[in-house]
């Protein structure tokens, strides 16, 4: 009956991708023809190529101009291949500016529409970049620090001062979309649930922890995708955020040296030297981060067991450190103008440590026994990783048709202990446990990716991928003999596990425009085998499934650079290999863990409406968003035995998110800009957990206010705060919080060096607090950091090294590996 039910869901779903391949090539068919009036009117087109590069260069904006009285009479912004068209214009004459920002404006004049020459082709429109360079730009000359695009968000690190000596987290604090904890974990429009990639490829760390390792200083940019089309991964609820790592472009010897230092044993540094041939490129790089957080914790619990129930209360120190460090190395080659070749290759290491010395009071009622103790824990986790990866890029002699080649091995060892003890106040050992875990893990990923003009605006894209996964976990417990003052394993807590997940991919999107409107559509279909096994065990759980992902992305362009996006996308979040491990792990003497292997992976569909105006040196972007997430996965609580907590994972049901997103970008004065910044969603969760149904709602908002102040040509002062709401969850509560942080840049020797000052949470008032309960306990958490935290860096740039874009996504980025199983 369940091989019968298995055969008729996947023929079900067969079918249906089917039915929706079917219609999008409908689509195409009479998007490939469309009808136009043009016997009395005229058109311009052109393609926009980076002069350097030589690659195209999207999102450009091209604005047409009457002669001789300026009027502007028309626009349109470049598609990925750098392709722009102005259609149904009156005969005459007309000037094009086409910019881009970090390039220099191209002005075209004379432009002569006539019934000889109605349709004018200006074939490629070199920009070039400006003097400057595009991180060096003066807020004067109008660039934001956060860029709005048609399908995401860019973040330019470079105008962040007041992560300067951070690291990506540090960034994502003060931008749209994303919020950051006391302890460091990041949500995107409220969800964990999101995807991290490196220069476009994913990661082999959890997100919060690849994200708390890069430091700031070797980023260009980050991207934050909340819809990505059908060519990428839709693994993730929330979307994608792309680190872009620092790049050189220009010709010769170039490098960029950063060095930090700051209070609370805080200290890294990092460097990135390049030497580019005429067709080839070589580079180093290297970085090393420890940043430890000293802070407090309390508690307050109480569980209920057979009428009785059992309090326990705790307050102390807790310290946390973080320490990475990496090398990164690749060599480019241009064979031709159209064949490009990349090797990459990392090697690194991270590792997060604990330690708290917390007082506990415990008591029961009835029975008035009352017991106080000291606990001191400590656990470690890390260890070593590699990553290699070959790109190959051909271009043919149709302009825009591609064909990319990729394949990326990763290889990661990790190790993890924790050691928990309890004392009493004589200074005798009451108890301890101790548990570790070890095991590697081996991804290996290929893909091939093919792009094709089907005419002048429009294009198919398709590739294939495959996703090839193992790992093992080794995982030992012990107690405490106090007997014998030595810890003794204990098998039936003690597990190994193997761990397999294949995933093959098609995708197919096709794009263009039509008079004002552009449209992408897309389509991916994903076959997913997973296997786990308990070593030496009955148990085992295997997994075959089928997967489809439409997307869809519009966009409509009004007058006086107004424009309207609108977007949909399915995604899937699949439970991590650990959460599906089935067996109990002991933390520490008052809670245990466990996972779920029946565990559902989340289903989400995501929508927007965006809107974007620009107005000189001004920028107001407006976003409404509605993400339904089925089957959500939550961490959840209950009882396991008499003051003891069981920590698991359940799909508790479906959780809804509706708000709106607003940016305002303004030069207030020509030495004062300000980005203000809010987020706010309606959110609601409800389902059934431990046979009781529930249903939440809370009010989440957030917002920002980021202040960049010029002072003369060569220092900069920021001032930024942001605050985020209090939020729900099946069980708890999550309460709100604010922060404010200051920094100071000055430059110096032509800006060969930048020393940059900075202050976070000035005001010591971030935290995280939060509640949960059921119908047989309670728990409140209260943990707070040290602050504020001051800190110094320095940049001194070789040959005045200046950052220059990538349009091509190609080109060496270092790797930190593959997604975790």
């Amino acid at each position: 009956m369940y091989l019968r039910r298995r055969i008729l869901n996947f023929t079900m779903n067969t079918k249906l991708f089917y039915i929706l391949l079917l219609m999008s090539l409908s689509i195409i068919g009479l998007a490939e023809n469309p009808t136009e009036n043009a016997a009395k009117r005229g058109s311009i087109k052109g393609h926009v190529i980076d002069a350097l590069s030589n690659q195209p260069i999207e999102y450009a904006t091209a604005a047409l101009f009457s002669q001789p009285d300026n009027e502007l009479i028309d626009g349109s912004i470049t598609d990925v291949t750098g392709f722009f068209r102005i259609p149904k214009l009156e005969m005459g004459t007309y000037t094009l500016e086409v910019s881009f920002i970090g390039y220099r404006k191209t002005v075209m004049a004379d432009l002569e529409i006539n019934p000889a020459n109605a349709a004018l082709d200006l074939g490629n429109i070199l920009l070039e970049m400006s003097a400057q360079g595009l991180s060096e730009v003066e807020i004067k000359g109008g660039t934001p620090a956060i860029e709005y695009q048609i399908d995401k968000k860019v973040i330019h690190v470079d105008k962040q001062l007041t992560a300067a000596s951070g690291t990506a987290i540090d960034i994502l604090e003060s931008v749209p979309s994303v919020s950051v904890d006391i302890e460091g974990n990041v949500s995107l429009r409220g969800s964990s649930g999101f995807t991290v990639l490196i220069d476009g490829r994913p990661t082999i760390l959890e997100p919060t922890d690849i994200l708390n390792q890069i430091p700031a200083s070797a980023i260009e940019d980050i991207e934050i995708i909340t819809n990505p089309s059908a060519k990428y991964d839709p693994d993730g609820n929330a979307g994608i955020i792309n680190i872009k790592m620092k790049k050189i472009r220009l010709e010769g010897f170039n490098g960029i040296f950063n060095a930090n230092v700051g209070m609370y044993d805080r200290y890294g540094g990092d460097f990135l030297i390049n030497y580019r041939m005429k067709k080839a490129n070589v580079y180093l790089g290297a970085d090393y981060n420890k940043r430890t957080r000293p802070g407090t914790s309390e508690s307050e619990r109480y569980t209920l067991s057979d009428d009785t129930l059992f309090y326990n209360n705790s307050i102390g120190s807790r310290d946390r450190q973080r320490l990475s460090w990496g090398v990164r190395s690749g060599v480019e080659f241009n064979f031709s103008k159209k064949d490009f070749a990349s090797i990459g290759f990392r090697y690194g290491h991270r590792a997060m440590s604990g330690f708290s010395l917390l007082d506990y009071d415990e008591w029961m009622v009835p029975g008035g026994i009352h017991k106080l103790y000291e606990s001191d824990e400590q656990w470690e986790r890390g260890g070593d990783f590699y990553a290699i990866n070959f790109d190959y890029t051909h271009k043919f002699a149709k302009k825009g048709q591609e064909i990319a080649f990729q394949v990326v091995y990763h290889n990661r060892e990790m190790s993890e202990s924790s050691t928990n003890m309890l004392r009493n106040p004589d200074g005798s050992i009451e108890s301890g446990q101790m548990s570790t875990e070890d095991g590697p893990g081996s991804p290996l990923r290929i893909k091939i990716d093919y792009s094709m003009p089907l005419s002048e605006h429009s294009q198919l894209e398709a590739g294939y991928q495959s996703r090839f996964g193992t790992s093992g976990d080794d995982n030992k417990v012990y107690n405490y003999d106090t007997a014998t003052n030595e810890y003794v394993f204990i098998p039936e807590y003690s597990h190994q596990t193997t761990y397999l997940r294949n995933i093959h991919s098609l995708y197919a999107t096709y794009s263009g425009t039509y008079k004002k409107l552009g449209y992408k559509l897309g389509l991916r279909g994903e076959y997913t085998y997973r296997f786990m096994e308990l070593v030496g065990e009955s148990n085992d759980f295997t997994l075959n499934r089928f997967d489809y992902f439409p997307t869809i992305h519009l966009s409509y362009d009004l007058p006086l650079d107004n424009q309207i996006m609108a977007s949909y996308g399915r995604r899937i979040d699949r439970p991590r290999g650990y959460y599906l491990e089935p067996f109990i792990t002991v933390q520490d003497a008052y809670n245990v863990r466990q996972g779920n292997p029946e565990l559902l992976p989340e289903y989400i569909d995501s929508y927007e409406l965006g809107y974007q105006k620009r107005f000189g040196d001004n920028f107001v972007s407006l976003e409404a968003y509605y993400r339904v997430t089925h089957n959500k996965i939550e961490r959840v609580k209950s009882v396991y035995q008499d003051n003891i907590m069981l920590n698991t994972l359940e799909n508790v049901g479906t959780d809804y998110a509706l708000g709106t997103e607003l940016m305002l970008s303004l030069d207030i004065f020509k030495w004062w800009h300000a980005d203000l910044m809010g987020n706010a969603f309606n959110y609601k969760v409800k389902g059934v957990l431990y046979e009781e149904p529930f249903e939440r709602t809370s009010f989440n908002w957030g917002s920002r206010f980021n202040n960049t102040f010029l002072i003369g040509d060569h220092m900069r002062i920021q001032l930024n705060g942001n605050y985020v709401s209090q939020s729900v969850s099946a069980q708890g509560t999550r309460d709100g919080f604010w922060m404010a942080n200051a920094a100071i840049k000055r430059d110096f020797l032509h800006k060969k060096i930048t020393v940059v000052l900075q202050a976070r949470d000035l005001f010591g008032t971030s935290k995280h607090e939060s509640y949960s309960e059921g119908p047989d306990f309670y728990n409140y958490n209260l943990s707070r950091s040290k602050t504020p935290v001051v800190m110094l860096s320095v940049s001194f740039k070789l040959n005045n090294y200046r950052l220059k874009r990538e349009k091509n996504g190609n080109g060496g980025g270092d790797e930190f590996g593959e997604d975790e199983f």
